[in-house]
């Protein structure tokens, strides 16, 4: 049963990166790479990855314990990621990400990520208590670059040890990520950011990491404002308001000028149900298209929800 679990789990995670009527393709091969999850003992919670390296008669395996998580294609071609120590209402998330080598013939362990999700607590879950706004966002992130070089194969029994890249050199590996952003910002709110092909053929939508999200709030700046921006308004169209707020608020922190991030950030937190948030956002927006000329511009919705009914 607990295998049939963690396939359920990848398949909704994930996106299928080639024509894969079996498998996944995890190293963005084009081929598709098969998989197997399994416990190591009936009742323990450390289990064996094995993944079957398409194209070739390679595998590669790991332990982890995972508890209930399991493996999901990553968001940029060639990862994956695995959620460690998983249950359905932990709060408290720690996720591996790992990224293809070809040199290396294996993947490589490039990020640790942890962070809290207050909503996912059983009072909310279980209880029927509706979970305060403030709670369905994400938070106390913490998202390690990992030093290069720690292979998804040296994982086993009490795993390898690794260390962390500095701070600027994350930055500097999370602008390299950017760019698989900025490269397909063109195709719009419909393009390959936000969805992709199952198994069978059909157009899915994406899930967006959560914490590459927060990594992108950590590199705005003048040169990518604008496509940061354009992300999260895709993001907000897509129905992911929360990590469009994420995102967007830093935007507009960093950026108090730039009218159309007040917008955005305004139409997700109403969309969220931040309606007196959202209320001061279209306040300063009327404001700044006033004074700079543009108020026949100006949304009909911005302005009713501006004056806060």
């Amino acid at each position: 049963m607990r295998v049939v679990a963690f396939f359920v789990f990848a398949v909704m995670a994930s996106v299928v990166n080639a024509n894969c009527s079996y498998g996944v393709d995890l190293n963005g091969g084009g081929v598709c790479d098969s998989y197997s999850v399994s416990p190591l003992e009936d009742d323990g919670t450390v289990s064996r990855i094995t993944i079957d390296i398409g194209g070739s008669d390679k595998s590669v395996s790991g332990d982890f314990e995972l508890g209930d998580g399991g493996l999901s294609v990553g968001y940029l071609p060639g990862e994956f990621s695995l959620l460690l120590d998983f249950y359905t209402r932990n709060t408290d998330l720690t996720q591996y990400s790992f990224r293809w080598s070809s040199a290396q013939k294996d993947w490589v362990l490039y990020k640790k990520s942890t962070w809290v999700e207050p909503s996912r607590d059983e009072k909310y879950t279980l209880g029927g208590e509706k979970a305060p706004i403030d709670e369905l966002f994400p938070q106390q992130f913490n998202v390690q670059r990992v030093v290069c070089c720690t292979l998804f194969s040296q994982f086993s029994e009490s795993g390898p040890n690794f260390g962390f890249l500095s701070d600027e050199a994350k930055l500097v590996e999370i602008r390299k990520d950017f760019k698989y952003i900025a490269d397909n910002l063109h195709q719009g709110e419909k393009g390959q950011l936000f969805f992709g092909v199952d198994g069978g053929g059909n157009k899915v939508r994406r899930n967006i990491p959560q914490e590459f999200v927060y990594e992108l709030t950590l590199i705005i700046s003048d040169d990518n404002v604008g496509p940061l921006n354009d992300y999260a308004y895709y993001l907000s169209r897509n129905q992911n308001n929360v990590l469009a707020a994420l995102l967007l608020k830093e935007i507009h922190k960093k950026f108090p000028e730039r009218v159309v991030a007040t917008l955005n950030l305004a139409d997700a937190y109403w969309d969220i149900g931040m309606k007196s948030d959202a209320c001061t956002l279209y306040k300063e927006y009327i404001a700044k298209m006033t004074k700079n000329g543009k108020g026949g511009r100006i949304p009909q919705s911005a302005k009713s929800r501006g004056n806060c009914k």
